[in-house]
């Protein structure tokens, strides 16, 4: 598979992560892999870099062999279809995105970026991806783990609120899917 600048690789919940199995049971689709995570691809001359807001490093322009090494959940390609791709301002959004925290609450008005967000404000300048009422159980439910998650940041669940998830973004009908990187050896050369 041949990774180009725009990708975007979403990666799957995993069975050893808590937050990852919280945001996969509140944001489930019933056909495909629950996406908890995801990253935009950027291309240079040299090697792949990730750009992508994580728990760990905040906004962060990572190799992409570093990326898919501290993934434990699958990871898949999805390629935008958009003709005329606004790539130069795309790639300046999330740049200048990098350095922020991580944004644990997932409420946009919050400093830092979680993921999903990262990346929506990154492809704001081609309009591919929309906000949606934010889910922390079904049915308009809120999972106990994510009552006492807001409760230990002192904050209420803001559910209904309009935001993002890596499954939401997977929907978006301006994307293609390529296929699984199992790990950076099933990558081509670039």
């Amino acid at each position: 598979m041949q990774l180009q600048t725009g990708d975007l690789i979403f990666v799957g919940v995993t069975d050893t992560d808590d937050f990852s199995q919280r945001i996969a049971a509140s944001t489930h689709r019933e056909t495909a892999v629950d996406y908890t995570h995801i990253g935009l691809v950027e291309k240079t001359t040299a090697t792949l870099f990730v750009l992508h807001a994580s728990p760990e490093t905040g906004s962060t322009r990572e190799p992409l062999a570093r990326f898919l090494n501290r993934q434990t959940g699958v990871a898949d390609v999805y390629r935008p279809t958009i003709s005329n791709a606004p790539w130069p301002a795309i790639l300046q959004n999330a740049k200048a995105m990098l350095g922020q925290p991580y944004n644990w609450s997932f409420i946009k008005s919050r400093p830092g970026y979680y993921c999903s967000e990262y990346i929506m404000n990154a492809f704001q300048p081609a309009q591919i991806f929309t906000e949606a009422p934010m889910t922390f159980g079904p049915n308009n439910s809120i999972l106990p783990g994510w009552l006492d998650y807001y409760a230990d940041l002192g904050l209420t669940v803001p559910n209904g609120e309009p935001g993002t998830n890596p499954n939401g973004l997977a929907n978006s009908p301006h994307l293609d899917y390529l296929g699984r990187l199992n790990d950076v050896n099933a990558v081509d050369a670039w």
